[in-house]
């Protein structure tokens, strides 16, 4: 990253001395700038045949970290979970796009009483389906020709469904009598008090490798509005860094 900042920073100073040496032709100049960084004007599309031309697929593998502040006495450390995403983008040229995209992973969950928590295998009650849903807009910067740096924003939604683990009794003891209560209890939770919705904060460097593929690192915050309401701080907030395909 270190050097690609280096580079970037290189570049902008080649292009205010070319500005200097070309000062006849600067306005031209900057216009082609301002559009190369800037991306395309907006097209809106006439079909669906056009829409579909103006998107791009992308594919993303980030290992995540949810943030789990109680003591790991009680529940597990915070875990590390390694979704696998899938989304798209749209208008894939302009400055300003929408990049939807949806992510699968699972987890362990037990119930403490008050809320549901991240366990270890052999703490577990429940085993968590969960689906992250992010509807960011982004704002895609292109310096060079081959380089694009995005940045973005929007909400997301959880999307969890527990069930009893393998190995885990429905009669078994829990902390709401029995641990099929406790699994109730935990997707009560999931849904109460705004835990499924979040806020996502999103930024990538991607790097044109064909003229149809893009690749490179990205990285995401997810500020846990649920937590914050319930005054827990940013108990349960996801941080995720990895490596996104875009084509």
């Amino acid at each position: 990253m270190k050097r690609q900042f280096t580079g970037l920073l290189l570049f902008a100073v080649l292009v205010t001395l070319s500005f200097a040496e070309n000062a006849d032709s600067q306005e031209t100049s900057n216009e082609t700038v301002k559009h190369s960084v800037f991306g395309e004007p907006f097209k809106k599309p006439e079909s669906f045949k056009e829409f579909f031309q103006q998107t791009s697929v992308t594919l993303t593998l980030e290992p995540s970290l949810i943030l789990n502040t109680e003591s790991s006495s009680k529940s597990a450390p915070s875990p590390i979970v390694y979704p696998f995403s899938v989304g798209f983008v749209w208008p894939d040229t302009t400055f300003v796009s929408l990049q939807p995209r949806l992510a699968f992973f699972t987890n362990y969950y037990l119930w403490d009483g008050e809320n549901a928590l991240p366990a270890e295998i052999e703490n577990r009650t429940a085993t968590s389906l969960s689906f992250l849903i992010d509807l960011p807009a982004v704002f895609t910067f292109t310096p060079a020709e081959r380089h694009s740096i995005e940045a973005g924003i929007g909400p997301s939604f959880l999307l969890r469904f527990g069930f009893l683990s393998n190995g885990v009794d429905s009669s078994d003891p829990g902390e709401s009598g029995s641990a099929s209560g406790d699994v109730s209890k935990i997707n009560s939770w999931f849904w109460s008090n705004a835990n499924f919705f979040y806020m996502n904060v999103y930024a990538a460097y991607l790097f044109n490798f064909t003229g149809t593929i893009k690749a490179g690192p990205e990285f995401i915050f997810h500020l846990p509005f649920g937590s914050i309401i319930s005054g827990r701080g940013i108990d349960a907030a996801i941080f995720s860094a990895g490596i996104k395909v875009r084509f």
